[in-house]
């Protein structure tokens, strides 16, 4: 859902539900100061729920639903939906530094520099004894000192989609090594229609997912690792797969968006498992999936494991109660998380024991997407952070667009890394 296909403006504002009642908190910009129209029946705390615009139709409807099937459950709580617009990330930061910030928000990343100021509290007792049912992998990124910080709300796997009838007309094969998958990508460009789409810069996530594949993660703990020959090389060959020209650049939509590959602009392309759907009513059965290759010996498919989790502000001052609420909708719940990931879009419930459940996993591509992400999924280093990244993302665009010597390049991003890193406290 972080990816939706279309940005369709939902009605914006809040809805408070006490006791089950839905009342119109705010219209217009939900950040605007209003007041919060006075409490009903039983309810004796209001809790103020943020989620980012999202783009999938009945999204907002869906999240009022369960706000109110809180509150008939608790009518001591009354919850408040807040859909935001815009810029998201901007407006959370801003909220949480004010008394007024939400009690529980989503967001992609939980880093320390959030737990160090209380803008996240530990919800190891949310997950309680169903945290073995979270796949590890995607709940190390939020884990600090030992205790966890966030709830999967939302697994969004993304990988490589090809047409299969483009392989069989150039006579390519499902490539089993990054040559391979460069090789296939300059043999499917023909006249119109590229080889490859990752992004309209023409490097996408590949600029971070090719060293993962060749076996390096970019940070190790608290050292920065990606000084290394592996990426070097791993850039160069991205390089010279950008200098090929087989990369589809400047498209009407985005990576996100499956309309390349379905239109033919494109014959392969990167993106999550939520364009399964839309693929399916456009394509039928001429499409499939593969992880991004293995880069050489040593190197590893990569799957990458996307998505949303749910927070409680540190500073709230109905802690109890909005963990209570987080545990009942995102950890309990499973028939609403199995709603809220597939029922508008298309996207892996959390839970592992929702997923293998959810019948539309368990056939066609979908099955594909699932297994592929289950073996061969990577999720970003906790450490790995916007700052962190900021001088390898730099670095890499000036090696793959500009010609930048990559030792060199890489050697001075590294240690910018490291001093931004150095400065992360420790938890």
């Amino acid at each position: 859902m972080d990816r939706p296909l279309t940005r369709r403006g939902l009605l914006k504002g809040s809805v408070l539900f006490v006791a089950g009642a839905a009342v119109s908190a705010c219209g217009g910009d939900p950040l605007a100061k209003t007041k919060t129209p006075p409490a009903t029946g039983n309810a004796k705390i209001t809790l103020n729920h943020w989620y980012h615009e999202y783009g999938e139709e009945g999204t907002q409807q869906a999240a009022l639903r369960y706000a109110a099937d809180f509150t008939k459950a608790n009518p001591d709580i009354a919850v408040k939906v807040s859909w935001i617009p815009g810029d998201y990330a901007t407006k959370w930061t801003a909220a949480v530094l004010t008394p007024d910030g939400p009690d529980v928000y989503e967001v992609n990343d939980v880093g320390p520099n959030m737990v160090k100021a209380g803008q996240v509290t530990p919800l190891d007792d949310v997950l309680g004894a169903e945290k073995s049912d979270f796949d590890p992998k995607v709940l190390a990124p939020y884990t600090w000192g030992g205790k966890v910080y966030a709830v999967p709300m939302v697994v969004d796997p993304m990988l490589v989609f090809y047409r299969k009838s483009l392989f069989q007309k150039a006579g390519v094969a499902v490539p089993t090594s990054f040559a391979e998958f460069a090789a296939a990508a300059r043999k499917l460009t023909t006249g119109r229609q590229k080889g490859l789409f990752v992004g309209n810069d023409g490097i996408g996530d590949l600029g971070m997912l090719v060293p993962w594949s060749n076996g390096n993660l970019l940070v190790d703990d608290r050292k920065i690792i990606y000084d290394d020959p592996k990426v070097v090389k791993a850039l160069t060959a991205l390089k010279d797969l950008y200098d090929s020209k087989v990369t589809l650049q400047g498209y009407s939509t985005d990576w996100w968006d499956p309309g390349a590959l379905i239109t033919g602009a494109a014959a392969m392309q990167w993106v999550g498992m939520w364009a399964v759907p839309g693929m399916t009513a456009e394509l039928g059965d001429d499409f499939a999936s593969f992880p991004l290759p293995a880069f050489g010996p040593g190197g590893r498919q990569v799957v990458n494991m996307g998505g949303w989790v749910q927070v409680v502000n540190g500073k709230s001052a109905h802690l109890e109660a909005a963990t209570k609420y987080v545990r009942w909708l995102w950890v309990e719940n499973t028939a609403a998380q199995t709603d809220w990931n597939l029922g508008y879009g298309f996207h892996i419930p959390p839970r592992t024991s929702a997923a293998n459940a959810a019948d539309k996993l368990r056939t066609g591509p979908a099955q594909a997407v699932m297994e592929a992400a289950n073996t061969h999924g990577v999720k970003q280093p906790a450490l790995w952070t916007p700052e962190v990244e900021q001088p390898y993302t730099d670095a890499v665009t000036a090696i793959v667009k500009k010609g930048a010597d990559p030792a060199r390049t890489l050697a001075e991003a590294a240690k910018r890394s490291q001093d931004i890193l150095d400065k992360v406290p420790a938890l």
